[in-house]
């Protein structure tokens, strides 16, 4: 079953820094959940909205109409005002400069006939007839909307819009009817259509649109079948059996996952609290107790307890502040702005020791409170908030080293004008970077970096030694001291 939490969390982790098309498909993807807890991420998507409006609705410094009706559904879906956003009356510009045959956008587009219905519809403007003509006239004999490329193709997609548009307009059933008979009978056996550029899309979006018709059986095997699609990060791919997940079909795929279309997803940001503050930087270093704060809507960070009697001294002690209420943690670091009274979400509290590979053990929930809890050295807390679960999604700390040796340095016994080399030996896993700093009676010595060291006059009747620091992507930075040398001689 495909999991909405967990691709909801992949948009947030992965958010587009463009103003354009990609969040868009971010904004209404995490809109589809309607949960306010998305909230931060949608008002940073709606600022790139407002910067990168011109340039997405004026490409080649010319109006698009369709992205207009894609930027106008957008923001009403988010309880603004699409007639007034960024300086721009996207509802009159989806039939500004509109040709006689009311076609929307550059070219002929069924996709693009689509957008503006649905658009005008929820603004509750009035639809020119010759774009609705213009759809109709797309519309194979097969029941299918598409493309002409060397002929007519059949697209899912388009048709999914299509059907929404008919919908959207109304009293068109025998067309809308002759759409979705088309897509039932393209549907394949495990629930999917048959398009290998973008099948998630496809599946995502036809079938939510199924959905709304009630073709609900079409539309139960075509979500069961985006359940085998989704990746451990929970993303999808744009390829069928892909491997890499692709923010476009990751948010397509929550049409169908959270059963919401173009026609009806809202999540009025108005009427959610504030945004909480923000969380700590994570830390990649840590020799006391790691503690792993996840808000369970893409928003997590790892940190460093220096202090840990008790889980809640770790929690403060990492940089977190927390509010009790009957004697529970019911905000974690200003989050959530509103208390679920009905506890059908709430702060677990979890637990998971390190193994000798230096990679972790897995998450357990805790047996007592994180009152009552004495986390160990070299261990890690986890604070989730979310539902009820046996098992735990949270993040894990960096990975450790199953092998970090103490550097050695081949001279004890240094004397004035001789070079030290040190030898930093074989770290298991193999680190991406190692640093070295070379030290002076326990005092850093200025640009000494390199594996060799010079001793200088500086250094007489003073101790060397030399710290190694290892790090990179995914593992902590560890790092190990030398045993001092002898004071150094003439």
């Amino acid at each position: 079953m495909a999991d909405a939490t967990k691709a909801a969390n992949y948009i947030v982790r992965n958010l587009p820094k463009d103003g354009g098309g990609s969040a868009i498909a971010a904004a209404l993807g995490l809109a589809t959940a309607d949960d306010c807890t998305y909230a931060p991420a949608l008002r940073t998507l709606v600022g790139q909205l407002e910067k990168g409006a011109k340039g997405y609705l004026y490409p080649s410094k010319k109006l698009n109409q369709a992205r207009a009706a894609n930027l106008a559904i957008t923001v009403k879906a988010l309880g603004l005002n699409p007639r007034k956003f960024a300086g721009y009356n996207l509802v009159s510009l989806i039939t500004k400069s509109l040709p006689k045959d009311g076609r929307i956008g550059s070219a002929d587009s069924a996709f693009s006939q689509s957008l503006a219905l649905i658009a005008l519809d929820r603004a509750e403007a009035t639809t020119p007839v010759t774009v609705l003509t213009k759809l109709l006239s797309m519309q194979d004999s097969s029941g299918a909307f598409g493309y002409d490329m060397g002929g007519f193709n059949a697209d899912p997609d388009t048709t999914a819009l299509a059907i929404l548009g008919l919908d959207a307009v109304g009293n068109l059933a025998p067309q809308q009817d002759l759409a979705v008979d088309w897509a039932l009978d393209a549907q394949l056996e495990d629930g999917s259509w048959p398009n290998d550029y973008s099948p998630v899309d496809s599946v995502g979006l036809l079938g939510s649109a199924l959905n709304k018709a009630g073709k609900t059986s079409s539309a139960a095997d075509a979500k069961a079948w985006l359940g085998t699609q989704q990746l451990a990060d929970g993303g999808f791919a744009s390829t069928r059996d892909g491997s890499t997940s692709n923010l476009m079909a990751t948010a397509d795929a929550l049409w169908l996952i959270n059963g919401k279309t173009l026609s009806d997803v809202s999540r009025d940001l108005s009427k959610c609290p504030k945004n909480p503050p923000k969380l700590p930087k994570a830390t990649a270093s840590c020799t006391g107790v790691w503690v792993v704060v996840d808000r369970g809507n893409g928003q997590e960070t790892v940190r460093c307890a220096t202090k840990y009697a008790t889980g809640l001294e770790a929690l403060k002690s990492a940089g977190f502040s927390l509010a009790t209420q009957g004697g529970f943690v019911n905000r974690v670091h200003g989050f959530p702005m509103v208390i679920d009274t009905s506890w059908s979400k709430y702060w677990g509290y979890w637990s998971a020791a390190p193994t000798e590979d230096g990679t972790w053990g897995p998450w357990q929930s805790s047996v007592v409170g994180a009152a009552e809890s004495h986390p160990v050295k070299g261990s890690v807390e986890g604070w989730y908030y979310g539902g009820y679960s046996e098992t735990s999604s949270l993040p894990q700390p960096p990975r450790g080293y199953a092998s970090a040796p103490v550097p050695t340095i081949d001279n004890n016994a240094p004397r004035l004008g001789q070079t030290l080399t040190v030898t930093t030996g074989t770290w298991s896993p193999n680190p991406d970077k190692i640093t070295i700093r070379w030290y002076r009676s326990g005092k850093a010595i200025s640009k000494a970096t390199k594996s060799t060291y010079k001793v200088g006059k500086a250094d007489l009747k003073k101790v060397i030694t030399v710290k190694v620091t290892a790090s990179g992507a995914g593992l902590q930075s560890v790092s190990k001291t030398s045993l001092a040398s002898a004071k150094v001689t003439k």
